[in-house]
């Protein structure tokens, strides 16, 4: 597993992204698997600096390789509680000028995903996603 911390900024979505792709590539983790684990680090990300925006500690991301698989932690501390597991209230098949904003992106996390879960404890959040490779033919 590595691990590594992010500062509260979305700025830092570049280097996240670099950090989780350089472990994938050098796992040969395969692209079915690696796009899905990187727009869920985004909107994740994106989520915890925007909804927690009074929180001052890093965002702790661990990624994990396991048989051409990824599974990725995130926590974040002095945070709000805020279930992502929690099925996410989006009407797909409404006309543009018909929906609500918010909530897309995490609609397209649960979908995209293989697994994903939620920890709360004492201001802790912890999220946790995986995604699988598709065949062992990797």
């Amino acid at each position: 597993m590595t691990d590594r911390s992010f500062t509260r900024d979305v700025d830092n979505l570049g280097e996240i992204y670099r950090f989780a792709e350089d472990i994938m590539l050098d796992n040969d983790v395969e692209d079915s698997v690696r796009f899905p684990i990187q727009l869920a680090l985004e909107e994740l990300f994106v989520n915890l600096v925007t909804y927690n925006p009074g929180a001052k500690r890093d965002i702790l991301i661990d990624v994990e390789i396991a048989n051409h698989g990824v599974t990725v932690t995130m926590t974040d501390h002095d945070a709000a509680k805020f279930d992502v597991t929690k099925a996410a209230q989006v009407d797909t098949g409404a006309a543009l000028e018909d929906r609500k904003p918010g909530g897309l992106g995490l609609h397209l996390i649960q979908h995209m995903v293989d697994r994903l879960e939620y920890d709360y404890r004492d201001g802790r959040s912890r999220i946790r996603f995986s995604k699988e490779a598709e065949s062992d033919d990797v």
